[in-house]
C-alpha cells in the first residue's frame, strides 16, 4: 500500500458563472501547483467546500484534477460524509477515475462510539483498493477519537495508511505517531504548526497555504526534514504572517479565491451556499494584504 509524505496542497474548488465546476480553472491550478513543486494534491478537502457540493459536481472536480495531473503527483480525493453509502459512491468513483488515495472524514450526527467508527472505515476499505487517510478534524466533524483509537483503526484496517491531524495539540500528534508506529503517515492539517509537528514525527502537511506561497511551505518542510532548526524557525515565523489570509474568518474560502484571482489565476470568488460570499470589505482586505507582501 502506497505511503504518502511531504506537502500536499488542498485545492480550492473553482466554479463558472452557472455554478458548475470550472474545469479550465481546475486544470490551471493543478498545473500551477505541480510546477511549483508540491508533492501531492487534495481535491475536495475541507478547503475545497466538499460538504456543500453535490456528488455530480464533486465527480466533475475529481475528473478535472486527475486528468490534468496525469500521474505527475499523487491526487487524494476528500470524502466528507455522514454515511457509508455516499462515502462508497465517492470512493469507487475516485478509484475508477484514477485517484491515488482518499482523505476520509466521518461527520457525526448521531452519537458514534469507537466500534461504530471502526466499522465504517472497515466497510469503506472493503469497497475500494485505494489507501485511506483518516481525517481528524474534531471541531468540524464533531467526532473526536483518541490517538490510540485512530491507531487501532489503522491496525485493524490495513488500507488506513495515515491520518491528517487538523488540531493544535502537538502532543496528540506525537501520541498518534507513537501509537500507530513506523509506516503510518501522520500529516498536520495546517502550516502554522508544521515545524513542531514534524519534530513530533509528522511526515508533512496537507494544507491550503501552498495555493498562495508554495515555495515558502516547501522550503519550511525541507528545512525541518534536513534538521536545519534555525532556518526552519525563521520560515515558520514567516508562515505565521499569512494568518490574515487563512484564518481571518471562520469561512475564508471566498477570500482565498479572491487572493488567487488577484494573483492572476483564472479563479472566481464564488462559493457554494451556505458559505458566505465575499464582501467588499473582505475583498479590500485581501488586496491590501497581498500588496503588503508584494504579491500583486
Amino acid at each position: 500500500m502506497r505511503r504518502f509524505e511531504g506537502i500536499f496542497a488542498v485545492m480550492l474548488t473553482a466554479y463558472d458563472e452557472a455554478g458548475e465546476i470550472d474545469a479550465r480553472a481546475m486544470r490551471h491550478m493543478t498545473d500551477y501547483l505541480i510546477q511549483s513543486g508540491v508533492h501531492g494534491l487534495v481535491v475536495l478537502g475541507s478547503n475545497g467546500e466538499c460538504p456543500y457540493i453535490d456528488h455530480r459536481r464533486r465527480k466533475n472536480a475529481v475528473d478535472s484534477v486527475v486528468e490534468a495531473c496525469a500521474g505527475r503527483v499523487p491526487v487524494i480525493v476528500g470524502i466528507n460524509e455522514r454515511g457509508l453509502d455516499s462515502a462508497l459512491d465517492m470512493a469507487t468513483y475516485a478509484e475508477d477515475a484514477g485517484a491515488d488515495g482518499l482523505l476520509v472524514a466521518l461527520h457525526r450526527f448521531y452519537p458514534l462510539d469507537e466500534e461504530a467508527v471502526l466499522g465504517f472505515y472497515r466497510r469503506l476499505a472493503e469497497g475500494t483498493s485505494l489507501p485511506i487517510l483518516y481525517y481528524n478534524f474534531p471541531t468540524h466533524t464533531g467526532l473526536a477519537l483518541s490517538p490510540q483509537a485512530i491507531a487501532r483503526i489503522a491496525a485493524e484496517v490495513p488500507s488506513v495508511v495515515g491520518a491528517k491531524e487538523t488540531i493544535f495539540d502537538v502532543e496528540e500528534v506525537r501520541q498518534l505517531v507513537e501509537a500507530a508506529g513506523e509506516g503510518f503517515s501522520v500529516f498536520t492539517g495546517m502550516s502554522f504548526n508544521l515545524k513542531a509537528t514534524m519534530e513530533a514525527g509528522a511526515c508533512g502537511a496537507i494544507c491550503p497555504l501552498p495555493n498562495f506561497v508554495p515555495r515558502l511551505v516547501l522550503d519550511l518542510y525541507e528545512a525541518c526534514r534536513g534538521g536545519d532548526g534555525e532556518r526552519a524557525e525563521a520560515l515558520q515565523n514567516e508562515v505565521y504572517t499569512y494568518a490574515p489570509l487563512l484564518a481571518s474568518s471562520p469561512t475564508p474560502h471566498a477570500m482565498q479565491k479572491e487572493a488567487l484571482r488577484l494573483m492572476g489565476h483564472p479563479v472566481s470568488a464564488a462559493v457554494k451556499s451556505p458559505l458566505p460570499p465575499l464582501t467588499p470589505e473582505q475583498a479590500e482586505a485581501v488586496r491590501e494584504f497581498l500588496a503588503s507582501k508584494g504579491m500583486v
